[in-house]
């Protein structure tokens, strides 16, 4: 008697299989869990797996879960396209989803004080200033988002837009889903090789900040080759943000961001972060198969330092040369598409996104249904 009703309530567990099937489309679920469920041991001290309320820099309570967010990866121009039509419709599919990468970077930098380059009226440099001497290096984790170029607004080109973003972790890349924050400044490196205009409220036009090269890979024929170089000259002397103009020197867009963690350098004080922007002429290259997604970045700029509270601001800028790679693997959890690129295209952009078969879930999913047919079977066999 005392089996059998153990039988009975292990059954009526497995009747709801709340983790077997996930919505996928980017909206940080994953196949893996809940939102506020736990990856297991990460190894490390980097981030706490269990939900947290922190206050925000407004002061308001911020609800986090430290759970992986991809919906800062694309720009504003995609929405009408995916997120809309899958408000109310959870399970809407979108040929411009795109796909997502997860993975593991490295950042490489040299700062440089006083800059290299004093002949210009506008640097300021400090004998006060002391920053880390020589080549230095980072391990940051990174995710990406890769889809195919929106109907509208008219004005890119590229026949894809990509997306990053990367932050300084020491997470083992298998615990990545619960390595992040929202309501920390985690993000050092953020970029759209697209951008959106805005005009007060909505997106007036949009444009490639990066002119992408896609070439066929000659050591294989289902991978593709890209590289271009960062160049938003056509936006230079135009207002970056109704709300902070100009934030970043000699850079693009507010939202788009190379920068080093604070108080690498001091002066008087320990100082803000490196601004770095995405300085025009940083060279961007990469390739991709249909499970694999490699990044470089590299460039160099005279920087200077963000706000660091409650100590006053500095003029003062430093030059920083800095290499920047990331290897990433297809996230099939998040992704409703796959990518085909190279020959496996069939199109003259050698690239093309189809719709995902499913196939995690279907194993997922029969791999259930074995197992409640065996505990069946054995439940018959006891009751």
């Amino acid at each position: 008697m005392l089996l059998r009703r153990h039988f009975l309530t292990i059954l009526a567990l497995l009747a709801v299989p709340t983790r077997v099937l996930s919505r996928k489309g980017g909206d940080g679920s994953s196949s893996d869990g809940d939102s506020g469920s736990s990856s297991g041991s990460s190894g490390s001290s980097d981030s706490d797996d269990t939900s947290s309320s922190t206050p925000s820099s407004g002061g308001l309570n911020c609800f986090d879960t430290h759970r992986l967010d991809f919906d800062d990866l694309q720009p504003s121009h995609y929405d009408r396209y995916n997120r809309e039509p899958r408000r109310g419709h959870a399970s809407a599919y979108s040929d411009w989803d795109g796909v997502f990468f997860k993975g593991s970077a490295s950042f490489k930098y040299t700062i440089q004080t006083p800059p290299n380059n004093l002949t210009e009226g506008d640097i300021v440099s400090s004998s006060f200033i002391t920053c880390p001497i020589g080549t230095q290096s980072m391990r940051m984790l990174g995710a990406a988002w890769v889809a195919a170029k929106a109907p509208t607004p008219a004005g890119p080109l590229n026949p894809i837009t990509l997306g990053f973003k990367a932050w300084k972790s020491n997470v083992r890349v298998s615990d990545i889903d619960y390595s992040y924050s929202v309501c920390e400044d985690l993000d050092l490196m953020r970029l759209t090789t697209t951008v959106d205009w805005y005009n007060e409220t909505s997106v007036e036009k949009a444009m490639d900040a990066v002119a992408l090269n896609v070439t066929q890979a000659a050591d294989n024929k289902n991978k593709i080759l890209f590289d271009g170089v960062y160049d938003l000259k056509d936006w230079a002397d135009s207002e970056r943000s109704s709300m902070e103009p100009a934030r970043y020197d000699n850079a693009g867009l507010s939202d788009q961001m190379i920068s080093l963690p604070d108080s690498l350098c001091s002066e008087y004080s320990n100082l803000g972060k490196i601004l770095i922007g995405w300085p025009t002429g940083t060279h961007i290259n990469g390739s991709m198969t249909n499970e694999t997604l490699e990044l470089g970045f590299s460039g160099s700029t005279i920087a200077g330092f963000s706000h660091r509270y409650p100590w006053p601001d500095t003029d003062t800028k430093v030059n920083v040369t800095f290499e920047f790679t990331f290897a990433g693997s297809y996230d099939a959890a998040n992704s409703s598409q796959v990518v085909l690129p190279g020959a496996s295209s069939h199109n003259a952009s050698l690239i093309t996104f189809e719709r995902a078969t499913g196939s995690a879930t279907a194993t997922s999913l029969s791999l259930y249904s074995v197992l409640l047919s065996l505990l069946v079977s054995v439940g018959v066999i006891f009751v």
